[in-house]
Formats: C-alpha cells, structure tokens, sequence
C-alpha cells in the first residue's frame, strides 16, 4: 500500500506540472498569435484603449474637482458674532472652550477695536465713525472646522455653537458647498454609469475579435477535436488572447491619459501664474494603474470566454 502512495504522488505531480505546461504554452501562443496579425491586433488594442481611457479620464478629472472641493472645504469657516455686552476677557475664554471643541482645527479671536479698524480702513467712512461714541461691533470668533468634518458634522458644528452663551450670530454659508457636492455626486454617478456602459463595449469589442478568431482557426479547430483534444484544451488559447487583449487595451488606456493630462500641465501651469494659484493636477496613483490594468485584463478574459462559450461548442467534426 505503501508502495502505491509512492507512485501516485509523482504521477499527479507529473499532471500537474503538464497542466501547468499547457497554460504556460497557451499563454506565449496566444501572445505569438496575436503578434502575427499586427493590423488586427493593433486596431483592436487601439479600440479598446480609446474605450477605456474615456471613464479614466473622466475619473481623474471627478478626482481632481474633488480634491479641489476639498480644499473649498477647508477654507470655510464659521463666524460667531457674540454678545455686544460681552468684555473681551469673557470672550477670549469663550474661544478657548470653542477651540477644545470636537471638529474644530483652529479659531482666531478678533477683537471689536481691531474689526473697527479693519472697517475704517476698508470702508471710506474714516471720519464718519470718529464721530461714533462708542464702538458698535462685537468680538467676534473665527473658527475653521476640521478637514475631515463633511457638511452634516459642519451644520452640527455650526447649530452647537449658536447654542453657546454669549454667542449673538453663528454664520456659515453653506449653500454653495451644498450645490458643489450635489453636482460632484452627480457627476461620480455618471462616470459610473459611464464605466459600466464602456465596459460592456470592450466585452463586445474582445468578444467580436475572439469570435472571428474561431472562425478563421475553424479547420484547425476540427483537426484538433478529431485527435481527441478537449475543449478546455482547445479554449485556453483563446483565452489568453482576450486576456492579452485586455491587458494591452488597458495599458494604451492609460497611456492615452497621462499624455492627456501631460498636455493640459503647461497651460495649467501658465494660470497659476497670472491668478497666483497652486492647482496641480492628480494623475494616477500606482493603486489607481493597478485596478485600470486588472479591471482591462479582467475584461478582456471574460469577453473571450463568452465568445468561446458560445461559439466553440458548435463546431464538432461530422
């Protein structure tokens, strides 16, 4: 009995590692195949690279609105006006129990002599309000909410702090952050809906080509059956061609982006110069390039397994 165990193992070892073989095999014939037919191969990656970088490019451009959305965010902060009565003492310490509050990154305390200033300098009414008996505006606290505060934490920051006492006025304008995110959810929507519509066209693009590949390969097809092949035998091929489809589909897709991107740098450049900006533009990510590449591959095997599913088993030698 031992004796047996002995021989099995090298034999499924042996079958194993022809399996193994077999795909190896399959994987460099599909890739010779295709590098026979340079036209058709070319055409083909060419399509579905072009396919494919539309919701890429789409994509990055949500990603850099987005980015820059955030720093919109960021840079919105919460004005309270407190009580006209209220001494600057009590006002200060009120700014420090704002300050130790949840999603608060910082505050700054304005005093009612340095807003007067501020408004007699910015104003035009200098000589009017050397007339004024007594200072007419409050303290006020600038508070600016955490960047990973989202607009509901800020309307919850914003109506906490109308609560406190001593605050008169808690002001936040909102609507505007409220309409960007609304159209950046619309938008997110769309490219998905996009993506999934593209990926359907690549399915029918690998599909296709697969499709005509089984036709041209027909006669060989029946040779290889009448010798007693398989079909998984014979499918694995075609297979891997759709999946060398896909993968290089993928790779024209993101190439045809970064060139993309790469010819709008200059010009973005130039803009922040004359507004004195810092926009730089996200292109990307190494984790971004993996999932363009096995979402493409991906894609590109399922579409060649639809087509050999459906077409391979009606030919059989007569």
């Amino acid at each position: 009995m031992a004796n047996n165990i002995r021989r099995d193992k090298p034999a499924t070892l042996n079958k194993l590692g022809a399996y193994f073989l077999h795909h190896m095999q399959s994987l460099v014939f599909s890739l010779g195949k295709i590098y026979q037919t340079p036209t058709t191969t070319i055409m083909t990656v060419a399509v579905i690279g072009i396919t494919l970088s539309l919701p890429g490019g789409f994509y990055l451009f949500i990603k850099n609105i987005d980015a820059v959305s955030g720093d919109f965010r960021s840079s919105s902060q919460i004005v309270l006006y407190l009580d006209i009565e209220l001494d600057e003492k009590k006002a200060r310490a009120l700014e420090g129990q704002v300050a130790d509050m949840p999603d608060v990154a910082k505050t700054e305390f304005v005093s009612k002599q340095k807003s007067l200033e501020k408004f007699r300098q910015t104003s035009g009414f200098g000589k009017s309000i050397d007339t004024l008996s007594s200072n007419p505006l409050p303290h006020t606290i600038i508070v600016e909410p955490a960047s990973s505060a989202d607009t509901f934490a800020v309307k919850n920051l914003l109506n906490l702090l109308q609560t406190l006492p001593g605050v008169e006025i808690a002001k936040l304008d909102t609507e505007w952050l409220e309409r960007l995110y609304t159209i950046l959810e619309i938008a997110k929507r769309s490219v998905a809906i996009i993506t999934v519509l593209f990926g359907f066209a690549v399915l029918l693009i690998i599909g296709n080509t697969i499709r005509l590949d089984i036709q041209n390969r027909y006669q060989e097809i029946i040779v290889t059956k009448l010798i007693g092949a398989t079909n998984a035998f014979i499918r694995r091929p075609f297979l891997y061609g759709g999946l060398w489809y896909g993968l290089l589909g993928g790779l024209i897709s993101w190439l045809i982006v970064e060139i993309g991107y790469l010819a709008i740098s200059g010009p973005l450049e130039r803009l922040n110069l004359l507004y004195q900006a810092d926009l730089v533009l996200i292109t990307f990510t190494f984790q971004d390039f993996i999932i363009l590449i096995s979402s493409s591959t991906l894609l590109g095997l399922t579409g060649s397994w639809i087509a050999v599913a459906r077409h391979l088993n009606h030919i059989e030698p007569t």
